[in-house]
Parts: C-alpha cells; sequence; structure tokens
C-alpha cells in the first residue's frame, strides 16, 4: 500500500524534499503561534467583557440601595438592563472557578463587605448584541442589601470566538516571506552540492575532466579530496594500461609485415593463399585494437567539420574494400567534431556493414540543431538482447552474420567517438532484415 508513495518520496529531489519539510516546519510554529495569539485574544476578550458586565451589576446594586424603599420598584422597572429582581430567593454558587473568582474581586471593589452568591449558565443570549444564535454566559448574581432586602441582578456575558479579522492578510504576507527566504538559503545551502554533483558528472564522462574545486563546506571539500584522489588513480592506472596496450599492438605490426613478405615466397598457392587470409584478419585485428585505445587516448579538439567532405572521405576508404557504398546527397551541413575521430567511426561502422551483411547504405537527417547520419546494411541483423553488450570493445556474437572473424572493435569505437562528442550511438534492427546505426552529431 505504501509502495507507490515511497517510490514517490524516491523521486523527489533533495531540494524539494528539504523545501517541503523546512516549509512544512516553519508553517507549524507560525499556525501555532497564530492560534496561541488568537486564543490569547479571545481569552483576555471574554475576561473583560465579563469584568465589564459584573461592574455594571455592582453599579446598579449600589444605585438601588442609594433609592428609598417606597420607589426601588419603580427604579428596578425602568432599568432594561441588567435585569433586577427585588426579593428574589437566595442563589446557591454554581459558576465556573474563573467566572466565580472574577464576580467576587468586582464585587469587592466595588461594594466593600457585601456577599454575593453567583449561578452562571451557558447557552443563547436572549438579548444579544450580535447573531441571533450568539453563545454566552447568563449570570445571576443575588445579595442582601444594607436594610435586608434581597436582590438579584442578571447580566449577560458574549463569549466572543476565535476571530482572524486583521490577521490573516500578514500571516499570509509572513508565509511568502518564509517561502522565499527559505528558497534563497537552500539555494545558498545546496550550491556546493550542486557543484559536486556535476563536477562527479563530468569525471565519470572522461578520464581528463577537470578536478572538482575543492571549496565550500568541510563536508563537500572532504568529498572532492576523495573523488579527485580516486579520478587521478583511475586516470594513472587506464593510461597505463592503455599505453602498454598499444605498445603491443603497434610492434605486432612489424612481425605481421615480415609474415606476409614470407608468405608470398611460400611456393603452394593454397598455403600463400590461407597465410595471407589470416595474416589480413590478424592485420584487421591489431589495427582496430590502435583505432579502439587511440580514442580512449588524450581528447582531441572539437571544431567545425564539413559534413559532406567527411562523408565521402569514409565512403572511398570502404569502397576500397570493393563493394559499393550508396551515399547521400550533398547536404552543406557543418557540424562541430574532431574530423579524424569521426571518420574513423563512420570507417568502421561502414566496414561492418560490408563484412558482416550488404547493401551499405549512408543516409543524413538535420532534425532542428543535431544531424542523424545513419548507417544501414542488409542481412540478418542483431538479436535485441545482444545489441548493448555489441556496443563493448572485444564483444562479438556467437555465430558472425557473415562468417568472418574480427576484434569485435567496430560498434565500440563508433560508440566511443560518439560519447566523446556527447551523443549517444542508437542500434535497431530493420524491418526486412538488417541494422541501423544512427550517430547523432551537434550542428555547428
Amino acid at each position: 500500500m505504501l509502495d507507490r508513495p515511497l517510490r514517490a518520496w524516491a523521486a523527489v529531489p533533495l531540494r524539494v524534499r528539504l523545501l517541503l519539510l523546512l516549509l512544512a516546519g516553519l508553517l507549524s510554529v507560525q499556525a501555532a503561534s497564530l492560534w496561541w495569539a488568537l486564543s490569547d485574544r479571545a481569552a483576555t476578550a471574554r475576561q473583560a467583557a465579563l469584568v465589564q458586565q459584573v461592574q455594571r451589576a455592582a453599579d446598579m446594586v449600589a444605585v438601588i440601595e442609594a433609592v428609598a424603599p417606597a420607589d426601588r420598584a419603580a427604579v428596578v422597572a425602568a432599568l432594561p438592563y441588567p435585569a433586577l429582581r427585588l426579593g428574589a430567593e437566595p442563589l446557591a454558587d454554581a459558576a465556573p472557578p474563573e467566572v466565580l473568582a472574577a464576580v467576587k474581586e468586582v464585587w469587592e471593589r466595588r461594594l466593600p463587605g457585601r456577599a454575593v452568591a453567583v449561578v452562571a449558565t451557558r447557552g443563547p443570549l436572549q438579548r444579544p448584541r450580535g447573531p441571533a444564535d450568539m453563545q454566552g454566559l447568563r449570570i445571576a448574581m443575588g445579595t442582601t442589601l444594607r436594610d435586608g432586602q434581597a436582590l438579584q441582578a442578571q447580566v449577560q456575558v458574549a463569549q466572543p470566538r476565535l476571530r482572524t479579522d486583521g490577521l490573516l492578510g500578514p500571516f499570509v504576507l509572513v508565509a511568502l516571506v518564509t517561502l522565499l527566504l527559505v528558497m534563497l538559503a537552500m539555494r545558498w545551502a545546496l550550491r556546493p552540492l550542486e557543484q559536486l554533483a556535476s563536477g562527479a558528472q563530468a569525471l565519470g564522462a572522461g578520464l581528463e575532466a577537470t578536478p572538482l574545486p575543492e571549496t565550500g563546506p568541510p563536508e563537500v571539500r572532504r568529498a572532492a579530496e576523495v573523488l579527485n584522489r580516486l579520478h587521478a588513480r583511475l586516470k594513472e592506472h587506464v593510461q597505463g594500461r592503455v599505453q602498454a596496450l598499444a605498445a603491443i599492438s603497434h610492434d605486432l605490426r612489424t612481425p605481421i609485415t615480415r609474415l606476409r613478405l614470407r608468405a608470398e615466397l611460400l611456393a603452394d598457392p593454397d598455403s600463400r593463399t590461407a597465410f595471407a587470409r589470416d595474416l589480413q584478419q590478424l592485420d584487421e585485428m591489431v589495427q582496430g585494437t590502435l583505432d579502439y585505445l587511440r580514442g580512449m587516448g588524450e581528447p582531441s579538439p572539437l571544431g567545425p567539420v564539413d559534413l559532406d567532405g567527411l562523408l565521402a572521405q569514409a565512403v572511398e576508404d570502404v569502397e576500397a574494400l570493393g563493394t559499393a557504398v550508396q551515399g547521400p546527397d550533398a547536404t552543406g551541413l557543418v557540424i562541430c567534431g574532431n574530423a579524424p575521430a569521426l571518420r574513423r567511426a563512420l570507417v568502421n561502422l561502414l566496414r561492418n556493414a560490408v563484412v558482416h551483411a550488404c547493401e551499405p547504405g549512408l543516409s543524413v537527417q538535420a532534425q532542428g540543431k543535431r544531424v542523424l547520419v545513419e548507417v544501414t546494411d542488409r542481412g540478418p541483423g542483431i538479436p535485441q538482447a545482444d545489441i548493448p553488450r555489441m556496443l563493448q570493445p572485444f564483444e562479438q556474437l556467437d555465430r558472425s552474420r557473415s562468417g568472418a572473424h574480427g576484434a569485435g572493435l567496430g560498434l565500440a569505437i563508433a560508440n566511443a567517438v560518439a560519447q566523446r562528442h556527447g551523443a549517444a550511438l542508437r542500434v535497431r534492427n530493420r524491418e526486412g532484415g538488417g541494422l541501423c546505426v544512427t550517430l547523432e552529431l551537434a550542428l555547428a
């Protein structure tokens, strides 16, 4: 049940998580502060209203006491509020402690030494000054005048609810200011992490990436130092292996050449042909290894390249194998890249189409600021599950598409060149058989 929310939360970036958590905390504190302020204001208003009404009742009692006993009934009848009753039966205290204490305190100030009994009930007010359904307290206060006559005063005290008049606008303003400050603070706090992530991504893109700047908070500096040391060790390790393999592959060219010359001296034509074929395959494997290792060396600078000239050179190199290649019409496009590396990638793709299939073709499609160069052929293709593996170096299918052998570097070289140009090599099977390999390049 919780799997979907957990997966959704796992996809939320750290910036959004911190923003939500900080906003939830700050807004909760503000809401609690607002509730406390409103509650305190309402309690103060209720207390002030209670004291005011009790003072009014006490003053009326003092007025009635000052009137002659014969005139008291007329005075009581003439007073609309508070309601006074002469000769009422004595009351017993029945009120909340805070109400009873407030009445006793006011009574002691206004009528010192005068006893009072208080009965308070909650409910709708009989003479509300606001809405007809206003709730409040009806308080009856019973006392005795100096001459012994009983008197009861009844008042009504409204109980105001929590009101947000004049507070909603400031609360919204404070929330917006808080949101802005939180976003600025998070941007300032998370910028070192974002720079570290960008630098780490650049380190993963190539061994020649610029080391990470070791600045920022201590934790970020330590992480940058560790990544820089790891990158330096990895670079040293790979460069050592590349140099060793390149040296071995280069040194193999000399004995291969000597063997080819000696094979020409063989008297048996069949043996001479077999030797020549094996040496040719060995030479192709060495050349492919050198091409691949050359691509892993120092990165070459990118610049404007005439696409038509580049494609023409690649087609010319492949047609030397004896198979015609159907090239595209002139496009007049100029791309951004490294001409030798791109030529090497295209030659390897076209050579694969010639050696392992038939009907090699080359086409170009412009899409906005990108150019798609497609190399096609007709043949058995590659099983879909094996395509990712075939992009790795020295990988071959168990059964070649045409029975030819090689080092398994054609697609790997093209894929490495594409990655050097910030693109990707896409391989798909064509309807009716064959492959379509797409190399995406950027316009200059």
